[in-house]
């Protein structure tokens, strides 16, 4: 565990080290606060509610998960510091877990500082507090699930660019259950609902609303295991095959 903590202590301060690292957070904050105020209109709202900001976060998190872990394998490769990694007395898992804490660290760090949005909201009326709550624990765990799909697609590439792209993609085939496209597709009711169920978005709406169903922290859970998992058994098949 301790080893865990050093990996993810080194990654964090290098992110932080990094002018990119600020660059995506800034970006991240700037264009939320932009959504939520100018887009969703908050202030001709007339409405003391931050609905307007977190109903954008599964597009922002699609856009800064993958950013945020980018460079973590892909850069590791570049420059050959992966196998220097290889060999020292560390485990997949453990170099797995300390790269996802670095990266999970400044996703609460960049979601720490759109704090503003709730704070205004509750200045221009009663806010409900529950689903600022919600919103920020879904933001936290499908965060958690994109982060494990960019660690996964950096351990495939050794271009930090290609890996930024390659999350995109993928962490975008998440959200086409939500689309509205398949309410015409999909008669029967009970089809869109199953599909609605393996969407991301539609899960992370949920908990949104301040209703904390223990199979959507276990989708999300679950999403983000298998990722991590993923990311460990290619980290040890590429020791067995160098």
């Amino acid at each position: 565990m301790n080893r865990t903590f050093a990996i993810a202590g080194r990654e964090f301060r290098a992110s932080l080290s990094s002018p990119l690292g600020y660059v995506f957070m800034l970006l991240f904050v700037i264009v939320g606060l932009s959504l939520f105020f100018f887009v969703e209109g908050f202030f001709s709202s007339g409405e003391a509610s931050t609905r307007g900001f977190f109903k954008w976060i599964p597009f922002l998190m699609l856009l800064v998960g993958p950013a945020l872990t980018m460079r973590f394998w892909a850069d590791e490769r570049k420059t050959g510091t992966y196998e220097v990694l290889a060999t020292l007395p560390l485990t997949a898992t453990q170099l797995v877990w300390g790269k996802f804490l670095a990266a999970f660290w400044m996703l609460g760090l960049a979601l720490l500082l759109t704090i503003g949005v709730p704070i205004v909201a509750s200045n221009y009326g009663e806010l409900d507090w529950g689903p600022v709550v919600g919103g920020y624990t879904g933001a936290l765990l499908l965060g958690s699930a994109y982060l494990a799909i960019g660690l996964v697609c950096s351990a495939l590439v050794q271009e930090q660019l290609l890996a930024l792209f390659l999350g995109w993609a993928v962490c975008g085939l998440t959200l086409l259950p939500d689309l509205a496209f398949w309410d015409s597709l999909f008669q029967n009711a009970q089809w869109l609902l199953e599909l609605r169920s393996i969407g991301f978005a539609s899960r992370f709406d949920s908990i949104e609303r301040g209703v904390l169903d223990l199979r959507d922290l276990l989708f999300y859970l679950s999403a983000t295991g298998f990722f991590l998992y993923l990311n460990v058994a290619l980290l040890r098949w590429r020791r067995f095959t160098t």
